[in-house]
């Protein structure tokens, strides 16, 4: 028969696997724990120690001083400049601009 443990108890009996020289089964048989429930809490406490990564992003300051007889009433086209890609995206894309920020920001 199986012994119910707390979650401190799973952790403590992952701990101890950690430094256990067989296997899983045997490890489970030697503890009294179902071999389930030892994988489910494993992979349990790994999601918990996975800590999220910081993307920086690294943007250019570029002044271009405007003259304003030469200068366009409105841009036609929005340019994004990552690396060597260059894309050009049409102002009146209001939907596609959209889906191309959120994809550049779940990315970083």
């Amino acid at each position: 028969m199986y012994v119910k443990n707390s979650i401190e108890q799973w952790d403590q009996i992952i701990e101890e696997f950690k430094s256990y020289d067989a296997t899983a089964t045997e490890f489970c048989k030697e503890k009294k724990i179902s071999k389930s429930q030892f994988y489910y809490h494993r992979k349990r406490l790994a999601h918990q120690q996975i800590e999220p990564t910081l993307c920086e992003v690294e943007l250019a300051k570029v002044s271009t001083p405007i003259n304003p007889k030469n200068a366009e009433p409105s841009s036609k086209y929005i340019k994004i400049e990552i690396n060597n890609a260059i894309i050009h995206i049409p102002t009146s894309e209001a939907t596609l601009l959209t889906t191309i920020i959120k994809e550049l920001s779940a990315t970083c």
